[in-house]
């Protein structure tokens, strides 16, 4: 999602895990607290073309709390009528890091901090920070009126904690296609790892019903990165956004702060070197699913998504070319226009990396 978060998620930014975070596929929905156990797989490989190619629009570093003065945000970009469906999540999130972490900025590029479309009526804008526990925590929130209102955010723990990535990725697009995905993003799929860090969510997870769905796998790999304690799930109206995801976002985040606070930092270069690695497997796994660059593409190019995506959303990952034959289906990926209509329709994404599947869309 994580985006939460939502690599996996349509739609780990979303991080996250993940959030993706970041975006994922769509769901299938069994009881709360089951789940097939995961298996980690390798990480992709990594090919040539350099992130200074991505970084060349603009040198100048911002910070964040210089623009913090704004929120929280009163009125959509898109006119007055249209609702800031998660601006209470980004609000209560700064709330809560201010008063429980000792944030600092993390400087990033000016021209990646806010954009506002040429095309149509939309805004994206993120924030960056660290703390004694946390080497980066990212924010970012889209409004595009009722076409599409997100909240992404990932937290990344410093090296000396092996705990997983927490990814945030809620996303509206128009009323009838709202979906929320939320989970603390394993960074190993190892049984004692999972004993540790997941099986706490049960209680919490077991609470809210509605958020109890579960990715398919069809197109999408929920075996890397994702629990199955995650909470996930698709409304056709938003009336489930402050009644359940609300207090089910505010207790998840309390307890990943909890659960981090409890361990003890190792900083042996033994486990610093395999918590980098696994966190730089994770955001070039997540760079390279995230169909969110669709997205970004259709309010804002492709050369400032790509930039995006690669020097701050997952800022450990490397850009993949495209093959030449994956370049033909590269607007399949990238052409899409959200709309708010009365029901969900799905669409495959094509990979434009692969050629192949890569997920599905709501039109």
């Amino acid at each position: 999602a994580s985006s939460v978060l939502i690599s996996a998620l349509l739609l780990p930014f979303l991080g996250c895990i993940h959030a993706y975070s970041s975006f994922v596929p769509l769901l299938r929905a069994p009881a709360c607290g089951s789940g097939p156990q995961l298996q980690q797989k390798a990480a992709p490989t990594l090919r040539s073309t350099t992130k200074s190619q991505l970084s060349s629009i603009s040198a100048k570093l911002v910070t964040s709390d210089d623009r913090t003065g704004t929120l929280p945000w009163k009125e959509s970009v898109a006119g007055a009528e249209h609702r800031l469906l998660y601006m209470p999540f980004l609000d209560w999130q700064f709330d809560f890091m201010r008063k429980n972490l000792e944030i600092k900025d993390l400087p990033f590029e000016e021209h990646l901090s806010k954009q506002e479309s040429t095309k149509k009526p939309a805004v994206i804008e993120s924030w960056q920070y660290e703390s004694a526990e946390f080497r980066k925590i990212r924010l970012t929130y889209i409004d595009a009126g009722i076409n599409a209102q997100v909240f992404n955010s990932v937290w990344y723990p410093r090296h000396e904690y092996d705990a997983p990535i927490l990814g945030i990725d809620f996303l509206a697009f128009g009323p009838k296609k709202v979906l929320a995905i939320l989970d603390l993003q394993p960074l190993s799929q190892d049984e004692e790892y999972l004993s540790k860090y997941i099986d706490p969510l049960v209680p919490i997870r077991d609470k809210y019903q509605d958020l109890c769905g579960r990715m398919s796998s069809r197109f999408y790999d929920e075996a890397q990165f994702f629990s199955k304690e995650l909470l996930f799930g698709r409304f056709d109206n938003d009336g489930p956004v402050m009644e359940s995801l609300f207090p089910a976002f505010q207790e998840y985040v309390e307890h990943y702060l909890k659960t981090i606070r409890s361990l003890e930092p190792d900083a042996s270069p033994e486990f610093v070197t395999k918590v980098k690695e696994w966190q730089r497997e994770y955001d070039q796994y997540s760079a390279e699913k995230d169909p969110a660059v669709g997205l970004f593409t259709t309010y804002w190019g492709k050369d400032w998504a790509e930039d995006f995506t690669h020097n701050f959303l997952f800022s450990e990952s490397v850009p993949v070319p495209p093959s030449e034959d994956a370049k033909k289906e590269e607007k399949a990926s990238a052409d899409w226009d959200f709309r708010s209509k009365d029901s969900f329709n799905l669409s495959l994404v094509v990979d434009p990396m692969t050629a192949g599947p890569k997920g599905l869309i709501l039109t």
